[in-house]
């Protein structure tokens, strides 16, 4: 992995994501090393926008992620969904994503 980053979402939770260049896709993926538990919520991949490859959980995104920041940004606007999906049942996007950039620069 290139890089990993620990994110700190809503409710003071800690992820960390590990960020992989995926040459046969063009597109960078934001590997899931750490989560909270989803609690009595469903687990499936659908539910909780994760997908999985190789024994490895990673971020479901639609796009394709040109960058790392992109990958670190889509993790976090992801960790923060979960978080809502969480405390509601429904998988949301926050409307305002947050910005990790300082988090890769460092």
């Amino acid at each position: 992995m290139s890089k990993t980053i620990r994110y700190r979402a809503t409710g003071g939770v800690d992820y960390v994501f590990g960020f992989e260049w995926i040459p046969a896709r063009t597109t960078w993926r934001a590997y899931i090393i750490t989560q909270p538990g989803y609690g009595n919520r469903p687990t499936g991949s659908i539910d909780t926008h994760r997908m999985s490859e190789g024994g490895r959980s990673f971020v479901c995104w639609d796009r394709s992620l040109p960058t790392e920041l992109d990958a670190a940004n889509v993790a976090a606007a992801w960790a923060e969904a979960t978080q809502h999906y969480i405390a509601t049942g429904r998988f949301q996007l926050p409307v305002n994503r947050p910005s990790v950039k300082h988090l890769l620069n460092s």
